[in-house]
């Protein structure tokens, strides 16, 4: 989930007793402070007959080597074990089942809903139902009262998709799902069945989109803006998220997205809103900095905005605007090739911390994305 900009959908519905807000990504704090109670009262009341050991891998996937994006997975050791264990779960009888269910952690169902992530794609890349398969035994591996359903929501809008892609059919996979989870889960199970084809539909409803990559098909956000593109914006931002990768920033990719007006806002906005209205689409990449690089400086992003304008002439107009602009609290940087228009922003959100990047800092990424967006735009 992205940390600064939140993005809000429209579908509301009650699941499990729970108010469900189909794609919201912005959880209010009155449903965390729920969430939150439920799931200490659930951990206080845990059975007693837990493993002795838990079934989880030793290693997690790494946020900060990408192995969370969906974009372009690749497998991993992870994911064989966990295979092995969704295979090792659905063939145990229900007593041991709610036992490996209880031996696991709020953070152990995460990552089996990351696996459930990865594993959609890998469906559709290797035409394989076993990893649709898996992908819902882990599900059914989870405590609801231990997890926002939401985020179970947006997995199961995956994995439904996948299915159909490879010709499956999503409702008997899901029931026999049914069989393996805990009675709530089952119920949002169920109720995600109901939904109309058109709440169920991943790009229109749960904000994510198929991209084609060199291994294949992934999935990559989806934000709802007005997407009339000429160019592939998705493989630009993908090209342009590798070149922030290579520096110290782990990229989150979305298309469909904005160019917020407030960063290049001056006195005078009568030009930029202008200007702003010939957008034909757009892409956002947002970088997190690798801790590593800085410890404290945990607030900082680095956020690059990709428009394609309806001229070239557009395009120039906002680059000048860039140039113009000098924001005292965080920095930019414009580019500018064809009808493509890129603006770079760094900032630290942090209260009173200032950013580690400069605009004269952000020069470093000129030559690079430069080179890609000269690759997509036609010789003249």
């Amino acid at each position: 989930m992205k940390c600064i900009f939140i993005v809000g959908f429209a579908y509301f519905g009650l699941v499990a007793g729970y108010q469900v807000i189909g794609c919201h990504k912005e959880k209010s704090k009155s449903a965390l402070a729920l969430f939150k109670a439920r799931a200490a009262e659930t951990e206080q009341q845990k059975p007693k007959n837990n493993l002795s050991q838990s079934p989880m891998p030793n290693r997690v996937y790494d946020l900060w080597h990408g192995e969370r994006s969906l974009i372009n997975p690749v497998k991993n050791s992870v994911d064989s074990q966990l295979s092995e264990l969704c295979e090792r779960f659905a063939k145990n009888d229900k007593s041991m089942r709610d036992r490996i269910r209880a031996s696991l952690t709020e953070d152990d169902f995460y990552t089996l809903l990351t696996f459930s992530k990865r594993s959609s794609v890998f469906a559709i890349r290797e035409r394989n139902v076993g990893h649709l398969i898996n992908g819902l035994r882990a599900i059914a591996m989870i405590r609801l009262e231990k997890i926002d359903p939401r985020d179970i929501l947006w997995v199961l809008s995956l994995i439904y998709h996948s299915a159909e892609r490879t010709k499956q059919n999503p409702d008997k996979l899901f029931r026999d799902a049914f069989t393996l989870s805990e009675s709530k889960m089952s119920t949002l199970m169920v109720d995600f069945l109901k939904r109309s084809p058109q709440e169920k539909d991943l790009r229109s409803s749960w904000g994510y989109d198929e991209v084609e990559t060199k291994n294949g098909i992934g999935f990559i956000g989806w934000e709802f803006a007005e997407y009339h593109p000429t160019y592939d914006l998705k493989l630009i931002a993908i090209d342009i998220a590798d070149v922030i990768a290579a520096d110290k920033y782990e990229p989150d990719v979305s298309v469909a997205t904005n160019l917020p007006a407030t960063w290049l806002e001056t006195n005078d906005n009568i030009l930029l809103n202008k200007t702003l209205s010939l957008v034909q689409g757009g892409a956002s990449i947002f970088g997190r900095l690798r801790p590593e690089v800085h410890p404290e400086q945990g607030g900082h992003i680095l956020m690059i905005f990709l428009v394609e304008m309806a001229d070239e002439s557009a395009a120039r107009t906002l680059l000048a605007i860039s140039k113009n602009k000098r924001p005292a609290d965080y920095a930019i940087l414009g580019l500018a090739q064809g009808k493509l228009f890129c603006l770079i922003v760094a900032r630290n959100f942090a209260a009173g911390v200032k950013s580690i990047e400069t605009s004269e800092s952000l020069s470093r990424f000129s030559d690079g994305i430069g080179k890609v967006l000269a690759k997509y735009v036609p010789k003249p």
